[in-house]
């Protein structure tokens, strides 16, 4: 099904913000993301390289992680999300 909010979508223009909503992994270029408070984040990449680092941010990666915002630690940028619920939007 597709609706508006289904997927990678441009939410407020040139230079706004993302939203994703569904549970592909998304190839992503942000300093921090926002997860709603229904969010379970499967996969979390750092810097583009290849290993999950989800247990690095979350304390219990398969529970939803309430309304937060993750970051990349240092000068680090989060290159890929994966959500199996819930919403996440992020700067572009």
């Amino acid at each position: 099904m597709n609706r508006t909010t289904h997927g990678d979508l441009t939410t407020s223009g040139d230079a706004g913000a993302k939203v994703i909503n569904d549970t592909a992994l998304h190839v992503i270029d942000a300093s921090m993301v926002e997860l709603s408070s229904d969010a379970i984040v499967d996969v979390l990449k750092i810097n583009g390289e290849a290993a999950n680092v989800i247990a690095d941010y979350v304390s219990t990666p398969a529970s939803a992680t309430g309304a937060h915002s993750l970051a990349a630690v240092g000068a680090g940028k989060i290159t890929g999300i994966q959500l199996s619920a819930g919403t996440c939007a992020y700067a572009i």
